[in-house]
């Protein structure tokens, strides 16, 4: 059963560089989500791109960044755990597990949205499950 918090998120629209409520990308999703239901601070990380649809561009912030913000590969989902996941061969998406088997993520044209994580447009594409680093822990959840 998807948590009633999720509903919060789902619909929000996509905004290349976004990182609230009024529009995000999947990082900003991710960053929000961690922050508000989960009590994690992530770096803003909104330079270094200038549209979050385009892999090329992605990709390599992923490879510097995915280091910094999990701290540990995981072999089982868990809330609030990042999915990594990969398109046109190269890590450049992410979203955030809800339950071992959903991810709230967003992507342009639709927003944010849930779904399964064997649903067919992520079946293949999850690079790994990541917990993210203490070092990110808030006092309390905004």
């Amino acid at each position: 059963m998807i948590p009633s918090w999720v509903e919060r998120y789902v619909g929000i629209p996509f905004v290349s560089g976004g990182r609230d409520h009024a529009g995000c990308d999947c990082y900003g999703l991710v960053r929000l989500v961690l922050a508000e239901q989960f009590g994690y601070t992530l770096p803003l990380l909104n330079t270094g791109y200038e549209n979050a649809c385009r892999t090329q561009e992605t990709a390599p912030l992923f490879r510097e960044q995915i280091p910094l913000l999990s701290g540990e590969k995981i072999r089982q989902a868990e809330p609030g755990a990042v999915a990594v996941l990969q398109f046109s061969g190269r890590a450049s998406h992410v979203g955030i597990f809800v339950d071992r088997r959903s991810i709230l993520h967003t992507i342009g044209g639709i927003g944010a949205f849930c779904t399964a994580v064997n649903h067919a447009s992520v079946r293949g594409a999850l690079e790994g499950m990541y917990r993210v680093s203490e070092r990110y822990r808030s006092t309390t959840p905004l």
